[in-house]
């Protein structure tokens, strides 16, 4: 019995590391960052001046940026544009935010194609 349960949790572990059936995280997730080819983003759902969550995207060197973040709540994608080389923009949002990626143009000027960091 001890030996079955003591595999049991050898097994669950290793799928718990794995990620496999793990949950979404939580809208209470305090603060992430992402980045891409030297931009920056952020996003804080605990900004402790009375807003639901907080946003910021940097450029960089980049001539742009675009941040793009998931509502908790409802799913909804939305975007922060940021245009300019070393130009930053935030925002005070209504609703916890679950995910961000920050994006750039892949070329100069280029606007259509972009690359853009994970979803975290």
């Amino acid at each position: 019995m001890l030996k079955s349960f003591a595999k049991s949790a050898v097994v669950a572990a290793t799928i718990a590391v794995a990620g496999v059936g793990i949950a979404a995280p939580s809208a209470s997730a305090a603060s992430v960052t992402v980045s891409v080819w030297g931009a920056q983003g952020q996003f804080d759902n605990n900004p402790g001046n009375g807003a639901a969550s907080w946003i910021w995207a940097y450029t960089g060197s980049n001539y742009s940026a675009r941040l793009d973040y998931q509502y908790y709540n409802d799913n909804t994608v939305r975007h922060l544009d940021v245009n300019g080389r070393n130009t930053s923009a935030s925002a005070n949002l209504s609703s916890d935010v679950w995910r961000i990626r920050i994006c750039v143009p892949a070329g100069a000027m280029d606007g259509v194609t972009w690359v853009c960091s994970n979803w975290s």
